[in-house]
C-alpha cells in the first residue's frame, strides 16, 4: 500500500506539470496507469486465498488482515488480478514508447543509425498482444462475474498472450540498452580522440554532461529490464493460490518487495524521465507583467488558427496578379547555392570587401545582390549565377535587412541541422565554410529549398535606383545605386499587379495550399525583428495559415538578455522601410480584426506555453537532453578529432 501511495504521489506531481510538454503529459499517464496497476497489486495481496479446491479445509491469509478486500471471494480475486494484468501490460507498452521516441530523437540529431525502426516494431508487437489479452480477459472477467466461473482456455489463452507480450518487451529493452551503451560509447570515443587543447571548456563540459546522462540512461533501462524479468514471477508466486502456497513466508516477502520495488521505480522512473522536476510548474521560463493570461492566450490562438477562407484569396485574384504569386513561389534555392554565394560570389566582389561580423543583410543586398544581378536585371534566385535554378519554395526564410547576413544563412543553416540555435553554425561559417558543407552534404540538406526575399525578389524593380539612407558600416558612405535600365515599381496601394513586395502573404498562401510550407523565423540578437511591420505580418499570416514556424536564435543567452521586451509589442508602433509599406500593413491587419486582437493574437503566439514560438527555449526536458545528446554526437564526428567544431563551440546554455 505504501508503494501504491508514492506512485499515486509521483502521478500527481506529474499532473500538475502535464503542460509543460508532450512528453511531460505522456510521462503523467505512464505514471497514472503504474499507479493504478499498483492499487490493484495492493488489492491482490490483501486476499485471503481460499485453498478448498485444492483439497485442503483451510484458507492460505497473506497480507494485511485489514486490507480493502480482505474477505473477497476467488472470483473477485480474478477479476482484480485481471485487471491489475491489464494495467501492468499498458504500462510496460506505455514505457517502451516514451523509450521510442528518445531513440527516435537520437537517430534524428545524431544521423546515426540506432535501429529504431526495430524498436518500434517490438513496441508495436507488445501493443497488438497486449489487445489479445484485453480481448481474452474481458469475456473471461464477465463470464466469471456472471456464472461464477469461465472457460479454462480462456485464462490459458490470456496467460500466453502476456507472456508473449512480456518476452517482446524484455526483447525492447535489450535492444534500447544497446542502442543508449553505444550512445555512451560514441561520446567517450569523442571526448577520448578530441583535441582538448583545442577544445573550449564549455565544449568539454557539455561532452561530460552528456556522456553522464547517457550512462543515466542505459542504468536507467538495465534496471527497468532486471525488474520487469522479476516481477512477472514475483507476481505469480503471490497471487495465483497453487505457487502461493508453494513457499515459504520468507520468500512471499521478497516477491512482495519486488514488485513493491517495481511500482516505486515506475514512479521514479516516470519523474525522471520526464525531465519535469527540473521545470517550472507551467514551464514558463520568463513571466512578463504584460503577459496574456491563461484564458486569453486560448481566445486569441483560436483566432490565429482560423484557415485562411479560399474566397478570399485566388477567387479574388486576377490572371496577371496570380500568375506573379506563382512565379515568386516558385523563385526558392537550395542551401547549396546559398552557401555558393556566400562562400565564393560574396568574397570577390570587387571596389567591396564583405566583413561577416559586421555587414548586414541590407549591405550584401546593395553591394552583392544588385551588382552581380544588374546584366541581367532580375532576381537572384533566376539569374545563371544561382546553379541550381530557381525552385518551388517548401521553407519560406522571415527575417529583417538590419540582421547580420552570416547571422541569416546560419539561421538557414541550423534549420537544415535541426539546431535551435545558430551560434554555432554563425562561428564555423565565419572559420571553415568548407567544413559547414562538408556536415550539411553528409547529411543530405545541401537540396533543401529556402524563399529568402533578398534572393528572390527583382531588387531592379524595387529599390535598385534608391538609396536614401543605407550606409556602409566602415566607410558611412552610402551605398552606390544600380545604372541598369529597370524602373523601380511605385506602389502607393499595394494594388499594383507588376510588384513583387506586395505578395508575400499570396504567396505564402499558395505554397501552403500546394504541396505544403513551413517557416523558419531567422531572429537577430536585438530581436529587432519582432519590430518589423513587415516580419511580423510574415509570422501572424503562416500561423493563420497553419503552416509549422520554427525560430532560430543566436543562443539562449538572447531570449535570457531581451526577451521581455516582446512583452509589449505593438503592430501600431512598429517600424517598416517607409511610412507607405507600414500604412498597408495596418490597412491589412485591420480588414481582419482590430489592431488590439492582432496584438493580443501576436502575444500568444510567441509566449503561449503549449504553442508559442518561445516553447524550444523552455527550460529542457530529458526527451530534449538526449536530442543535445545526440546533437553532440553528430558535430563530434563531424569534427573527426580536428579540434575545430570545438574550438567554436560555446555553451547552449
Amino acid at each position: 500500500m505504501l508503494a501504491s501511495l508514492v506512485s499515486g504521489c509521483g502521478a500527481a506531481f506529474l499532473k500538475k506539470r502535464a503542460g509543460a510538454s508532450t512528453h511531460v503529459r505522456s510521462a503523467c499517464g505512464y505514471a497514472v496507469i503504474n499507479w493504478c496497476q499498483s492499487v490493484f497489486a495492493a488489492l491482490t495481496l490483501t486476499l485471503d486465498i481460499d485453498l478448498r479446491y485444492l483439497g485442503r479445509e483451510d484458507s492460505y491469509k497473506f497480507g494485511c488482515r485489514y486490507g480493502l478486500m480482505p474477505y473477497a471471494d476467488g472470483t473477485w480475486a480474478w477479476v482484480c488480478n485481471s485487471l491489475r494484468l491489464l494495467f501492468f501490460l499498458t504500462s510496460l507498452v506505455w514505457m517502451q514508447c516514451v523509450v521510442a521516441r528518445r531513440i527516435d530523437l537520437l537517430e534524428q540529431t545524431s544521423h546515426q543509425t540506432f535501429y529504431s525502426d526495430c524498436f518500434r516494431g517490438l513496441v508495436a508487437g507488445q501493443a497488438l498482444w497486449a489487445i489479445v489479452v484485453a480481448l481474452v480477459l474481458c469475456p473471461w472477467a464477465w463470464v466469471s462475474l456472471i456464472d461464477g466461473g469461465a472457460p479454462w482456455y480462456l485464462g490459458l489463452a490470456g496467460i500466453s498472450a502476456s507472456v508473449i507480450t512480456w518476452l517482446l518487451n524484455v526483447a525492447a529493452s535489450i535492444r534500447a540498452m544497446c542502442c543508449l551503451t553505444r550512445c555512451f560509447l560514441l561520446l567517450r570515443s569523442i571526448l577520448r580522440f578530441a583535441r582538448l587543447e583545442d577544445t573550449s571548456t564549455a565544449a568539454r563540459l557539455s561532452l561530460r554532461r552528456a556522456q553522464t546522462f547517457a550512462l543515466l540512461q542505459t542504468t536507467g533501462v538495465s534496471f527497468s529490464l532486471v525488474l520487469t524479468i522479476l516481477v512477472v514471477p514475483a507476481a505469480l508466486v503471490t497471487t495465483l493460490p497453487p505457487l502461493t502456497s508453494a513457499f515459504e513466508e520468507e520468500w512471499l516477502v521478497v516477491a512482495v518487495s519486488i514488485q513493491a520495488l517495481d511500482s516505486l521505480g515506475n514512479a521514479a522512473a516516470a519523474v525522471l524521465l520526464s525531465g519535469s522536476h527540473r521545470l517550472h510548474k507551467e514551464n514558463r521560463p520568463y513571466s512578463y507583467p504584460n503577459q496574456p493570461g491563461q484564458s486569453s492566450q486560448w481566445m486569441s490562438c483560436l483566432i490565429c488558427t482560423q484557415p485562411r477562407a479560399v474566397t478570399t484569396m485566388e477567387t479574388t485574384w486576377s490572371l496577371a496578379w496570380k500568375a506573379k504569386v506563382a512565379e515568386l513561389s516558385l523563385r526558392g534555392m537550395t542551401l547549396r547555392s546559398l552557401l555558393l554565394f556566400y562562400q565564393d560570389h560574396l568574397p570577390s566582389m570587387p571596389g567591396w570587401r564583405y566583413a561577416p561580423k559586421d555587414h548586414k543583410t541590407k549591405d550584401v543586398v546593395r553591394r552583392a545582390i544588385i551588382p552581380l544581378t544588374s546584366r541581367e536585371e532580375s532576381s537572384y534566385a533566376v539569374s545563371a549565377l544561382n546553379r541550381d535554378g530557381a525552385r518551388r519554395a517548401a521553407i519560406m526564410v522571415t527575417h529583417n535587412w538590419g540582421n547580420n547576413f552570416k547571422d541569416l544563412l546560419a539561421a538557414i543553416v541550423s534549420d537544415a541541422l535541426q539546431e535551435c540555435s545558430f551560434n554555432l553554425a554563425a562561428r564555423l561559417l565565419e572559420e571553415d565554410v568548407a567544413l559547414m558543407s562538408t556536415i550539411l552534404s553528409d547529411s543530405g540538406r545541401l537540396d533543401d529549398t529556402y524563399w529568402v526575399c533578398a534572393f528572390a525578389v527583382n531588387q531592379h524593380t524595387s529599390i535598385c535606383h534608391t538609396n536614401p539612407k543605407n550606409r556602409d558600416p566602415f566607410t558611412d558612405e552610402l551605398h552606390p545605386v544600380c545604372s541598369c535600365s529597370s524602373v523601380n515599381i511605385s506602389d502607393p496601394d499595394g494594388q499594383c499587379t507588376l510588384s513583387e513586395i506586395n505578395k508575400f502573404d499570396d504567396m505564402m498562401y499558395l505554397l501552403a495550399a500546394t504541396g505544403g510550407c513551413r517557416q523558419v523565423i531567422a531572429v537577430d540578437q536585438s530581436l529587432d525583428l519582432f519590430k518589423r511591420a513587415w516580419c511580423v505580418a510574415e509570422i501572424a499570416e503562416a500561423k493563420r495559415l497553419q503552416m509549422t514556424q520554427q525560430l532560430k536564435l543566436s543562443s539562449i543567452a538572447t531570449i535570457l538578455q531581451r526577451a521581455h521586451t516582446l512583452s509589449n509589442l505593438d503592430v501600431g508602433k512598429m517600424e517598416a522601410s517607409c511610412e507607405k509599406d507600414r500604412e498597408l500593413i495596418l490597412k491589412k491587419i485591420e480588414g481582419n480584426m482590430t489592431l488590439d486582437q492582432f496584438n493580443a493574437e501576436l502575444r500568444s503566439l510567441i509566449f503561449d506555453p503549449r504553442s508559442g514560438l518561445l516553447t524550444a527555449w523552455r527550460d529542457m526536458d530529458s526527451v530534449q537532453q538526449i536530442g543535445e545528446v545526440g546533437r553532440l554526437i553528430r558535430w563530434g564526428l563531424a569534427d573527426a578529432g580536428t579540434g575545430k567544431v570545438w574550438k567554436a563551440w560555446e555553451a547552449q546554455e
